[in-house]
């Protein structure tokens, strides 16, 4: 298409001044008001079928040439357009991310967060803190947190793992919580164990524990080979942790909370290791860091105290339901958390039937 298209008004204009018309005369010619043509003329009106079928009849040329000169205007108007170039820009990074699959577009779109067509690319872009799918790449090229390693045990595709891992930041970014304090750590978990004993709405309820003792809590579904159960790390002044609830389990759902409460309160928020305060701790199969078993033992012994387990464990040599039930009722623990302790620590347990299976189901 040629650089500059003129309006077909200045075309017939030319034409008129040729023929030596004036400008009634055409008008008078074509059945159409003076002032439609004198705005036709000066490109304020556009010909449409019925002018173009007035000029054809009156001499003036092929009323599909008219159409066409008119069609060709209007495309190159429209390529000008601000918002025109910038729908069609939108659509054709769109389009490259889809085929490239450097973003898994179909799980942003199950997520209620605004996104669905290529009209919402700008949200894709606020979600991974970029500004056009050239940074885009480059963001997913250098992610690369220091504490998540692949598990040998699971497929993983990278590309999902920064979806998950950036959209839980983003949502957590936009929670308001109470002010975090560290001194509540104790009373925190404590509630949190009395919740998990109670079994009763536990997701909902811990949700707004967390919340009120200023911690950012909630649920975020993960894309498929993302083998990823949880995260914690800083949103602003306060610490955040997100589940992505792998195992619909009260014990695993009790467990990971608390590995990532350590990483809180060990880690994250803790004065004397100021070197964690803005690391991304993630919860996958594969982690051997130290930081990771220091979080494993806060959760179990969060859980269960050590002397408290070491008792039970010397005490009985067998570990029938009856026995955990009697346990757990007397040390206010929910079942399903201490059978969850020794399955972990006697394999042969997890192949055996249990009664506490069915108390251990998490509603979400």
């Amino acid at each position: 298409m040629p650089k500059h298209i003129n309006h077909p008004g200045v075309n017939l204009k030319e034409i008129i001044s040729e023929r030596n018309l004036s400008q009634r005369d055409v008008s008078a010619k074509l059945d159409i008001a003076h002032s439609l043509l004198n705005n036709i003329l000066k490109g304020n009106r556009n010909i449409n079928t019925k002018i173009a079928i007035a000029l054809d009849s009156a001499g003036f040329g092929n009323a599909n040439d008219w159409l066409t000169r008119q069609m060709e205007y209007d495309l190159y108007i429209a390529e000008k357009d601000e918002d025109t170039i910038k729908k069609r820009k939108s659509i054709k990074d769109w389009s490259l991310i889809e085929d490239s699959s450097i973003v898994p577009l179909s799980y942003f779109k199950k997520q209620n967060i605004g996104v669905s067509t290529s009209e919402d690319i700008q949200k894709i872009y606020q979600i991974y803190g970029v500004e056009n799918v050239q940074e885009l790449q480059q963001r997913i090229d250098k992610f690369n947190p220091t504490y998540f390693r692949k598990s040998s045990k699971f497929a993983e595709n990278k590309n999902h793992v920064i979806a998950w891992s950036l959209l839980a930041k983003y949502k957590a970014s936009i929670l308001e919580v109470s002010k975090f304090n560290r001194s509540s750590e104790k009373e925190l978990l404590e509630n949190l164990k009395e919740i998990f004993y109670k079994g009763n709405d536990v997701v909902n309820k811990s949700q707004d524990i967390l919340k009120k003792y200023g911690i950012k809590f909630f649920i975020l579904d993960r894309p498929s080979k993302t083998p990823v159960d949880g995260k914690s790390f800083m949103s602003q002044e306060n610490p955040a942790i997100v589940l992505s609830m792998k195992y619909k389990r009260l014990d695993n759902f009790a467990f990971t909370l608390f590995h990532e409460l350590g990483h809180v309160f060990e880690h994250l928020t803790n004065p004397m290791k100021p070197e964690f305060n803005t690391e991304e701790f993630f919860v996958n199969s594969s982690n051997t860091e130290l930081v990771e078993f220091e979080a494993d033992n806060y959760a179990r012994n969060g859980l269960i105290e050590q002397k408290l387990w070491n008792d039970f464990i010397n005490l009985n040599e067998e570990f029938s339901d009856e026995v955990i039930l009697d346990f757990a009722k007397n040390n206010k623990i929910h079942p399903g958390i201490v059978r969850g302790r020794v399955c972990f620590e006697y394999n042969e347990y997890y192949r055996k039937r249990s009664s506490i299976t069915a108390m251990n189901r998490l509603e979400l």
